[in-house]
């Protein structure tokens, strides 16, 4: 009993346990995690599309489903338990993700309440930008790297372990853009590692054995001990930088991403993409931790830290750039504070003066035995969920779409519309709106919604501008929309608290002889077009 009862059961079940109950609808507050399930629904039914398939203002453009793999997943997932399923897996994921950090910080010899602590701070600063979509797998597949990155330091693997990474990344490029995240972190490390073995001199044959094995686990020193194990490694960071390649849509894959890392017209517009502000509560809480960390950091000088330990540096550096690399710095940078910790100065003091309960010397754990514990527990929910069964929780019915945040009171309103108007009848729609209606209504097609690399920095620009123009001058725009496309719906959104009005909800409002309120929720107005 005592080997599956231990504190990394206890770790995952809780972490579960408060994902469950603190996502249940913040999980969905993204509109991409509703129109990644169309869009999986898509690949599984019809194949691969090559075009827009939602909008009738970009109907025929090029587009394809980036991320159709984590996308097929979401559509499995709620084919098989509905919200409830997706919500399941991503609690799973990102669980399964910290309990192994938490347990290499207790080999590390932090005591489980010092541990819990620490990996649980990590958690809550990435947590801002975890939504049930497929970026979460690139926050634990970086964490997994990292940890690939760390143990071959420490010689706790061979560089085939690494190499392990080369199918491993193929498989991420088909979930989410973020691989080359990982490329570029695996690729640091081992430049820095190249430049420590070169420095120091010991430039042994092409023969050398390529482990790192036999290294001991002083800091400062390479794990690269020859050049046949620098000539691998060099060769594995490339071919991992070659697996974007391996995806069903050839370079048109490039193309999506570079329209997305190289917009000049995000950052100004789409929160998520927008430069960290240390004025904000959450650009705060990122610095805070940067904090942290370096304290932690700083505490194993006078001695050289590793190379690993400074990789969380640039994603640290990036987070300022685009705040959306803030759970990409909690992730790396949880990983290297619990390799470090026995190195600082904060360890021994705490072994010294403590009562072994908060710091220890670092041990080998017991084995993976723990894990059937939070495995049985994973499988009894599911299968809750799938048999239909409603409970609070742990069954059918507990994820839902917050009211306060997604109109679900109109799904029915514009269901309604849909079923009385020909397949394809355009509707004007908020970009926000947009997942919500192609997941509810995707017979109807849509103005726009969040698909960046298909809209374009013209098209984006000039939708932020034209909705935040005066009323006035607004109803210009529209109108001319609503002329050149033909929509007689629209959807637009509104504040909840009725404090003050969009400027387009103020526009129709005020043209009752050509748009008429025919249904309000809490966050959107339902019009529709008065006469020709």
């Amino acid at each position: 009993m005592r080997r599956l009862f231990r504190p990394e059961a206890a770790f995952f079940l809780v972490v579960l346990l408060l994902l469950l109950l603190a996502f249940r609808e913040r999980g969905f507050y993204d509109p991409g995690a509703l129109w990644h399930v169309k869009v999986g629904e898509l690949v599984l039914d019809h194949g691969f599309p090559t075009t827009d398939p939602f909008t009738y203002t970009f109907e025929g453009r090029t587009w394809i489903p980036q991320q159709w793999g984590a996308e097929v997943l979401m559509a499995l997932a709620h084919r098989t338990g509905g919200l409830d399923a997706m919500l399941l897996g991503f609690a799973v994921l990102v669980a399964a993700l910290y309990t192994l950090i938490f347990r290499r910080a207790l080999e590390a010899g932090m005591g489980p309440m010092l541990a819990g602590l620490l990996v649980g701070v990590a958690l809550v600063v990435g947590a801002f930008h975890y939504f049930v979509r497929p970026h979460m797998a690139t926050i634990a597949l970086l964490g997994w790297t990292m940890m690939c990155v760390v143990d071959f330091e420490r010689g706790r693997c061979t560089a085939w372990r690494l190499a392990g990474l080369i199918p491993l990344y193929a498989l991420w490029t088909n979930l989410h853009g973020g691989v080359l995240g990982g490329t570029m972190t695996l690729g640091l490390a081992v430049a820095g590692w190249g430049v420590l073995f070169l420095a120091s001199g010991r430039r042994q044959p092409v023969g050398g054995v390529p482990t790192a094995s036999d290294q001991p686990a002083d800091a400062g020193r390479s794990p690269i001990t020859s050049w046949r194990t620098a000539f691998l490694l060099v060769a594995i960071v490339a071919a991992c930088g070659l697996t974007p390649f391996v995806n069903p849509f050839g370079m048109e894959m490039l193309n999506t991403w570079q329209r997305i890392v190289g917009s000049k017209v995000l950052p100004e517009v789409v929160n998520e993409h927008m430069p960290l502000d240390p004025s904000s509560p959450l650009g705060q809480t990122v610095i805070g931790f940067g904090v942290l960390y370096l304290v932690l950091l700083a505490g194993v000088l006078p001695k050289a830290p590793r190379v690993s330990w400074l990789v969380p540096l640039a994603w640290l550096v990036l987070s300022f750039k685009g705040i959306r690399q803030g759970p990409l710095f909690a992730i790396t940078a949880a990983v290297a504070l619990a390799d470090l910790w026995p190195h600082t100065v904060w360890h021994r003091l705490l072994v010294k003066y403590g009562d072994g309960s908060l710091a220890h010397a670092p041990e080998r754990r017991p084995n993976w035995a723990w894990a059937a514990v939070p495995a049985a527990v994973v499988l009894v929910v599911f299968t809750l969920q799938v048999k239909g069964v409603e409970a609070p929780v742990v069954g059918r019915g507990w994820a839902r779409l917050d009211p306060d945040f997604i109109p679900v009171e109109l799904a029915d309103e514009m269901r309604a519309y849909a079923a009385a108007v020909p397949p394809g009848t355009p509707v004007f729609n908020d970009a926000n709106l947009g997942g919500f209606l192609i997941y509810h209504t995707p017979t109807l097609k849509i103005f726009m919604d969040d698909r960046c690399e298909l809209y374009g920095d013209d098209w984006i620009r000039t939708y932020s501008d034209t909705l935040g123009k005066p009323p006035a001058e607004l109803g210009v725009v529209f109108e001319d929309w609503a002329a050149r496309y033909q929509f007689r719906r629209a959807i637009v959104m509104t504040d909840p608290k009725g404090e003050e009005k969009p400027p387009i909800e103020q526009y129709l409002l005020s043209a009752p002889g050509r748009w008429r309120e025919v249904a309000r929720g809490k966050r959107a107005v339902v019009f529709d077009r008065v006469g020709p």
